[in-house]
C-alpha cells in the first residue's frame, strides 16, 4: 500500500512540475527557451513516475519468491553530507547574481569536492575550475544560454 501511495504522489508532483514547465517558453531544439530543459525533465519525470505507478499497482517485484532485504543503515556522517550539499546549493543561488556563473560554479564544485571528498585543496580547486569553465563553455558558448556574469561582466 505504501508503494502505491508513494508512486501516485510522485506522479502527481511530476505532473504538476510538467504543467508549470509548460507555462515557460520552450523555444526550439536549436534555440532553446527558458522552459526547454524544465519541460524535458518534467516529461521524463512523468514517464518514470507512470512506470512506478504501474509497477506498484500490478505488484511487480524484482523477485517475488524472496523476502525483501533489510535496508542498510545510513553511512556515518550521511546527514552532514546532505546538509553541506544543501548549504552549497543555497550559497550558489545567493552568490550567482553578484559573483556570476563562472566564479559561483567554481566555488561550489571546489567546496563540495573538498568537504565531501578526501582530496587535497589544490585538486578540488583545479577540478572546480575545469568544471566551471567546461560547463560555461557548453551552456554559454555552444548552446547560447545567457548565464549571469556578475562582477566580471559588462
Amino acid at each position: 500500500m505504501a508503494a502505491r501511495v508513494a508512486a501516485s504522489a510522485t506522479l502527481l508532483v511530476s505532473a504538476a512540475y510538467l504543467w508549470l514547465a509548460c507555462q515557460l517558453p520552450a523555444g526550439t531544439f536549436t534555440a532553446p527557451g527558458a522552459g526547454f530543459f524544465p519541460l524535458a525533465v518534467g516529461g521524463l519525470l512523468v514517464v518514470v513516475a507512470a512506470v512506478l505507478v504501474a509497477a506498484a499497482f500490478r505488484g511487480w517485484a524484482p523477485d517475488a519468491g524472496s523476502a525483501p532485504a533489510e535496508p542498510e543503515p545510513p553511512a556515518p556522517g550521511a546527514g552532514r553530507r546532505v546538509l553541506v550539499t544543501y548549504a552549497g546549493l543555497a550559497g550558489f543561488c545567493a552568490l550567482l547574481p553578484w559573483a556570476g556563473y563562472l566564479v559561483t560554479a567554481w566555488l561550489l564544485v571546489t567546496a563540495l569536492l573538498r568537504w565531501l571528498g578526501d582530496g587535497a585543496w589544490w585538486r578540488a580547486t583545479l577540478a572546480g575550475l575545469v568544471v566551471a569553465i567546461a560547463s560555461h563553455y557548453l551552456f554559454a558558448v555552444l548552446l547560447g544560454v545567457p548565464l549571469p556574469r556578475g562582477v566580471l561582466g559588462p
